[in-house]
């Protein structure tokens, strides 16, 4: 038959140890009921020791027996141990930089690029960046001989036609100019994009004269430069054609003048091309017509026009 006790105070008989009942008694305390323990009930009885927590508390052992409150941290900060690694702690990390992920597990080894960037091995387990090319621009990716890494190079093989331009001249002119002159509509403007391609020029004029056996001359320039020009021999002209070209029909007579130089302007400035043509004496030269420009079925214009390519090495 339960017994019912009442006390407000229960103490040991002797010393400063209670006991509730024995080993293999159950103590019940109701539901509804209130059990204070003033101190908190011991971490070796399973408790914390510790009476009361604010909201963010975190709790770490200091002892086998000995629980701790490490109260929250700042916003963005995390949990990491202190400098003498004996408890947690809060600390701030700069969460815009990623850490470096190694080859090995998908990384790079590299934390920047620039644009451009090609990357490559120099090994099982790391990568290199090399940078775009420079000035000229069209370089190609390619191994040296020997070398354990590609580089850009100029393209090789020479002979390739890099860029070609053109320029006509349909319309008459006419002149009487007794020395090298620049002849309207011939000039050509060309930039190379190295100091080793060559321009190939191509040229024609037509051209005729007012009078019988007049003769005229014809120069290519590259800017202020004669070239193409025949040998030097005594007092006589050095010109694009080796000799004077003698109209001795009539004036219904035009000649078409054409050459091909190969030229090597070593440069990778903007270099003009141009013609230049003069008349003996005081007569008149024409350009793309006859002396007699009339309308009979035999007369005719021509056209003239120069052509400029660039060529690799």
């Amino acid at each position: 038959m339960a017994s019912e006790l009442k006390s407000d105070k229960l103490i040991p008989s002797t010393g400063t140890s209670l006991q509730i009942g024995d080993a293999s008694d159950t103590i019940t305390i109701p539901t509804g009921a209130t059990f204070t323990i003033t101190d908190g009930l011991g971490v070796a009885s399973g408790g914390t020791g510790l009476a009361s927590f604010t909201a963010g508390d975190i709790l770490y052992a200091t002892g086998t027996t000995t629980l701790a409150k490490l109260a929250k941290g700042t916003a963005e900060q995390v949990l990491a141990m202190n400098s003498g690694a004996t408890a947690p702690d809060w600390g701030s990390v700069d969460l815009t930089v990623l850490p470096t992920i190694t080859v090995g597990k998908g990384g790079t080894n590299l934390t920047s690029f620039t644009a451009g960037d090609v990357l490559y091995a120099t090994g099982s387990t790391t990568l290199a960046k090399l940078a775009k090319p420079g000035t000229p621009a069209d370089e190609v990716l390619t191994f040296a001989t020997g070398a354990s890494a590609p580089s850009w190079a100029a393209v090789t093989g020479g002979g390739k036609i890099g860029q070609v331009l053109n320029v006509e001249l349909n319309s008459t002119l006419s002149a009487t100019a007794t020395t090298l002159t620049d002849v309207a509509g011939l000039t050509l403007d060309i930039t190379p994009s190295a100091t080793t391609s060559k321009i190939l020029m191509i040229y024609n004029i037509c051209l005729g004269t007012a009078a019988v056996d007049y003769r005229t001359q014809v120069a290519a320039m590259r800017d202020s430069t004669q070239i193409g020009v025949g040998d030097a021999a005594s007092a006589r002209a050095r010109t694009a054609f080796a000799s004077h070209t003698v109209f001795s029909n009539s004036t219904n007579t035009v000649q078409g003048l054409t050459q091909s130089i190969l030229d090597s302007p070593s440069t990778t400035s903007a270099t003009t091309y141009k013609v230049q043509a003069q008349i003996q004496s005081t007569s008149t030269m024409y350009v793309n017509r006859m002396g007699e420009d009339s309308d009979d079925g035999n007369v005719g214009r021509g056209s003239s026009g120069i052509t400029l390519m660039e060529v690799l090495a």
